[in-house]
């Protein structure tokens, strides 16, 4: 079955996986664009790195430095989350399939690469927890590279939810960008992120086994 769909939750239902891989054809598809869209963006997003700035072939955003011409933070931190993302599959294929990576490195390179002819190796991977991991940072980081390409975002608290991720117990909001598109994010560290519709099945899983915990408020910002 989809290890998308079945998530963290093994009773629950999922579509059939493709022949071979460990996604059915609606992920498989989805991850495929979703990488496609982090390559068509990316120098859009590099662009809105710096307002009125031209050009530029290096990934400024990948450190917090002072500028002649001052970095929108906001992008910066998106576009730090979805190159991270990016580069975790990326050297976990490395590791796993030797891969020889092209020879220009940016994100927006290594997205069109990976969907070009390393999919099959993270649909198919023998590890299904990693191509489990993989769609969703894949998925992150489009909602990232979204988020910086649209610029102004807009955050509104999640009503008594709070981080889980050790040691952090900061205030959770959503994040909303000009696109509509949602983003779950730790009040404290950009990078504690997760999509909203990951999040709405995690809360429709946790309200379905009770035995997990206590079921999750559903209201919405």
């Amino acid at each position: 079955m989809c290890v998308v769909h079945l998530l963290d939750n093994p009773d629950s239902w999922a579509p059939a996986s493709l022949q071979g891989l460990n996604l059915c054809g609606e992920c498989n598809d989805q991850m495929i664009a979703d990488l496609r869209l982090v390559a068509a963006r990316w120098d859009d997003a590099q662009e809105a790195l710096h307002a009125g700035a031209g050009g530029g072939g290096s990934e400024r955003h990948a450190q917090r430095i002072e500028a002649p011409v001052p970095i929108n933070v906001s992008v910066s931190d998106a576009l730090l989350v979805a190159r991270d993302n990016i580069w975790s599959v990326v050297l976990r294929l490395v590791d796993d399939h030797a891969v020889q990576l092209p020879v220009y490195q940016d994100t927006g390179s290594l997205a069109e690469w990976l969907s070009r002819s390393q999919a099959v190796k993270i649909a198919g991977s023998a590890d299904k927890t990693f191509t489990k991991n993989a769609y969703w940072w894949i998925r992150d980081a489009a909602g990232w590279t979204v988020t910086a390409t649209h610029g102004a975002e807009t955050k509104v608290d999640l009503p008594d939810q709070f981080c889980k991720r050790p040691g952090c117990n900061a205030q959770l909001v959503v994040v909303e960008n000009r696109a509509g598109a949602h983003i779950v994010q730790c009040s404290a560290d950009a990078g504690h992120t997760v999509q909203w519709d990951t999040w709405t099945n995690m809360l429709k899983s946790l309200g379905a086994q009770k035995r997990r915990g206590p079921r999750l408020s559903k209201k919405r910002a």
